[in-house]
């Protein structure tokens, strides 16, 4: 949550943002719920307790934001920069971190960090959940980050809150009780980041995920799949229809399913009532829910992106809308992970004031996908895969030397016949050439 006010944050001010955060949480929660499998369909309920209810997830949200997490992160970022600093981001395990921010960003619309010192003083950083974190901003154009709040539920006491006020010098520590609205200061320190030791990830302006889009269409599936299968219950539980049989009572319908007997009249009729389906119907809906899911979610469909062998530019065009969705994401967390080397560098400095500047650090992201390699590497991949007879030869030519088919085709048979003359010669001068027994018999 981010708020914007020019106001001091004294007891009454935090108050009232500690509730404006709790009352927005609920969005950010069904965000999280979505992400675990816990949505909406898990919830519905028929009065008939006899009805079939199928409740099936098949989680659409936790791919969307695994899938363009992995595919921008999945990779550690590389760093080129002063040993102590690559020793320091190791010690914090940065790639883990990293990623665990940019999957917050990825289902909430926003990640968050935080900087602390150890009880050596060593510089330490965490991802901290958006449903604990509040960033105060000034009310000025520029924005500027004045405060940041953590705010999470007292282990002991779940009447209580313990809530942390973190600013550019210093931070607090409270306990809040919601019940009578008291907030009591129980700690306070000082800290040397030479600024407000936290970071804001923001995926975009609005701070929606990855899936938000996509959520009314993953509810949509949910039902369909969870209807087919209910419908599938309720063919194998047709109802039994009798005609000419009223006299018919509960205890002669048990003997039927006892003896597996049933005994007709001459006016008496049994058959089956069961509902028809439409299976090709129900099979266009998935299809085109899917479609709308992948194309909503800039999810690219696996099955569709080819094999290895396909080319660069195929796969590129295939992964439009996730590479177009990471080119912006790669922005918001370069510029975290800036802030976060800045903060860093005034730890550092105090003990080693020659280490030098943050911007001097040069930060590379690789996408975790084979298309993202580049020619040089991609051909020595392809060329490994032939040698293994995981790729064809003919599909290498096409792909690495730009020819038809035709003529891939051809140069393989030129290749073939060649090997088949130099073979035979290889053969020929080992046996003796000219001078070989079998020679001289012919002569």
């Amino acid at each position: 949550m981010v708020i914007k006010t020019g106001q001091a944050l004294n007891h009454a001010k935090i108050i009232e943002i500690v509730n404006e955060k709790l009352a927005q949480n609920h969005r950010l929660q069904r965000l999280q719920d979505y992400y675990e499998g816990k949505q909406d369909i898990k919830l519905r309920h028929y009065v008939d307790p006899t009805k079939p209810n199928n409740r099936v997830v098949v989680n659409y949200c936790k791919k969307i934001a695994d899938f363009h997490t992995a595919y921008l992160v999945g990779i550690p970022v590389a760093y080129e920069a002063p040993q102590i600093v690559l020793d320091t981001l190791g010690f914090n395990n940065e790639g883990e971190t990293t990623q665990a921010i940019t999957r917050n960003v990825n289902i909430m619309g926003f990640g968050c960090e935080l900087l602390y010192t150890d009880e050596a003083g060593f510089p330490r950083f965490a991802s901290i959940d958006p449903r604990e974190s509040v960033f105060v901003m000034d009310d000025s154009i520029e924005g500027n980050l004045t405060a940041f709040m953590r705010l999470y539920p007292n282990a002991d006491n779940p009447e209580l809150y313990n809530l942390t006020v973190y600013t550019e010098t210093d931070f607090t520590e409270y306990q809040l009780s919601r019940a009578v609205g008291e907030l009591r200061d129980i700690g306070w320190s000082t800290h040397l980041f030479g600024g407000v030791p936290a970071i804001l990830y923001a995926n975009n302006p609005e701070y929606s995920g990855a899936f938000e889009g996509v959520m009314d269409l993953q509810d949509a599936i949910n039902t369909v799949l969870s209807d087919e299968v209910n419908d599938f219950e309720s063919f194998a539980d047709a109802y039994l229809v009798l005609k000419g049989l009223s006299g018919t009572v509960a205890t002669d319908l048990a003997n039927m399913k006892q003896d597996r007997v049933l005994l007709l009249t001459d006016e008496g009729k049994a058959e089956w009532l069961i509902k028809q389906v439409n299976p090709s119907h129900i099979e266009q809906l998935k299809t085109s829910l899917i479609t709308k899911i992948h194309e909503m979610g800039a999810l690219p469909d696996i099955e569709k992106l080819g094999s290895f062998g396909a080319s660069g530019v195929s796969l590129r065009f295939k992964l439009l809308g996730t590479e177009i969705a990471s080119v912006g994401q790669e922005r918001v967390i370069y510029r975290g992970l800036q802030r976060r080397l800045e903060l860093i560098y005034n730890i550092l400095r105090i003990t080693d004031p020659a280490i030098g500047h943050f911007n001097d650090v040069n930060l590379t992201f690789e996408r975790n996908f084979v298309m993202a390699l580049d020619e040089v590497d991609r051909k020595r991949l392809d060329l490994s895969l032939v040698e293994r007879h995981m790729l064809s030869k003919l599909t290498f030519l096409e792909q690495h030397k730009g020819m038809t088919p035709e003529e891939a085709r051809e140069e393989l048979h030129r290749v073939a016949v060649e090997t088949y003359k130099d073979d035979w010669a290889s053969d020929f001068r080992r046996d003796g050439g000219i001078d070989s027994p079998d020679m001289q018999e012919v002569n």
